[in-house]
């Protein structure tokens, strides 16, 4: 009876054993197809495309009832400037769709039943991160569908922009404070914004910004925000304008003297190049208060904030002039005198106009000028003759060759 028991007793020992060896394999197995699952995941909300790390925060898969924000980031973490689309695959459904960057529309269109549909491409500086965010409607009854994707493409031509970006790599804030000191030293190419999005402006003793066109020397101003570049030119035109005249009708520059002068100057040299030239917005500040105080004489010398944004009236042409803004970006400074930044021309001989209003009243008008110090004037009538310094922008899609110095300046590829 005793043996009978010791082999039952070993018998349940086994079993258990048995039991607990059998939980181990399946709980091992369990947790292996866990990580492995983790491992194998096809649909990873994180991706690295080359030298592009792209974390979908809200997902590649969106499915929307009415609205909805989906939010993702790219990161540049190679050594040179990558390119890129937002695409959207196997779109179901008829909405709209608006991608925005840092507040700014970069692309916004209509979202129906269709396999793909993508962006232009984008360039991405070495470093930068860029966080997106797209606002996605739906027009039906049913929840509209896709999903979404970011394509590299190591194969693109450089446009113009690309290029200043990649030989002056931008910085976020400019060495001195633009609108109280003036700039002296080569601050390079600053990070800024305008109207329309991203746009990056050169400030103080530039050597890097020279471009050759048509047949003149321009320098460069600045990158707006739609990836068109804005020329000055160097020097001044060979004859004198004025702003305004007798039979002048209101202060805008659309009824101005000065656009006539500029139109025929653009005619006799630029004309054959118009291809190249963007039909752009330029910005003509001529407001005023209650108290006949010019709205840009109190950013510019009460408050000293400049802007690239326009809070005058802008309006559409291919030829205009600086604003007193980007005069103050470039290194200028109300308080005192400049000869150390890219604006100033040792052989300009006398004062030359801005598009921007400085002081007046309804029947006349004093406009910002520069003179041949560098400093700001606000005391000259808009109908005197004074110097003129047109302003173009070159189209986004242009291409160009050369290094920006004045013995290597920017000009056409051929």
């Amino acid at each position: 009876m005793e043996m009978v028991k010791l082999k039952m007793g070993k018998t349940y020992k086994t079993f258990l054993s048995f039991i607990g060896l059998l939980i181990l394999i399946m709980v091992g197995l369990g947790v292996t197809y866990l990580f492995y699952d983790k491992i194998i995941e096809p649909e990873s909300d994180i991706e690295v495309t080359g030298s592009l790390s792209i974390n979908y925060i809200d997902g590649k898969k969106i499915s929307v009832e009415t609205k909805k924000n989906v939010n993702f980031s790219i990161t540049n973490s190679g050594n040179k400037v990558v390119y890129y689309n937002i695409g959207f695959l196997k779109v179901r459904g008829n909405g709209t769709y608006k991608i925005k960057h840092e507040d700014a529309i970069i692309t916004e269109g209509e979202l129906k039943s269709i396999d793909e549909i993508t962006t232009d491409y984008i360039s991405i500086d070495v470093g930068e991160t860029k966080v997106y965010s797209i606002e996605i409607e739906n027009f039906n009854s049913t929840n509209l569908t896709t999903t979404l994707i970011i394509r590299d493409y190591e194969g693109k031509t450089l446009t113009f922009s690309d290029i200043i970006l990649e030989n002056s790599h931008p910085s976020e804030s400019s060495l001195t404070k633009a609108g109280s000191e003036i700039a002296t030293e080569d601050e390079g190419l600053i990070k800024g914004y305008d109207d329309i999005g991203i746009s990056y402006y050169y400030r103080g003793n530039v050597k890097n910004n020279y471009v050759s066109f048509g047949e003149h020397l321009w320098r460069i101003v600045r990158i707006n925000g739609d990836g068109t570049v804005r020329l000055v030119l160097d020097g001044v035109t060979d004859g004198l304008a004025n702003y305004y005249g007798e039979d002048s009708e209101d202060f805008t520059y659309n009824n101005s003297l000065m656009k006539v002068y500029l139109d025929d100057w653009y005619d006799l040299y630029l004309k054959d190049y118009s291809d190249y030239i963007a039909n752009t917005k330029f910005c003509n500040d001529v407001s005023y208060d209650d108290f006949n105080k010019y709205n840009s004489y109190t950013r510019i010398l009460i408050n000293k904030i400049p802007t690239l944004n326009c809070l005058g009236s802008s309006f559409s042409s291919n030829i205009g002039t600086l604003t007193i803004d980007e005069v103050i970006l470039a290194g200028a400074n109300s308080d005192e005198s400049n000869t150390q930044y890219y604006l100033h021309n040792e052989n300009i001989t006398d004062s030359w106009y801005t598009m921007s209003g400085a002081d007046g009243n309804d029947t006349t008008i004093n406009m910002f000028m520069v003179d041949t110090t560098g400093n700001i004037k606000t005391d000259i009538d808009g109908s005197l003759f004074r110097n003129i310094r047109p302003v173009i922008n070159l189209v986004k899609n242009i291409e160009m060759t050369g290094s920006g110095t004045i013995i290597d300046p920017y000009k056409l590829a051929n």
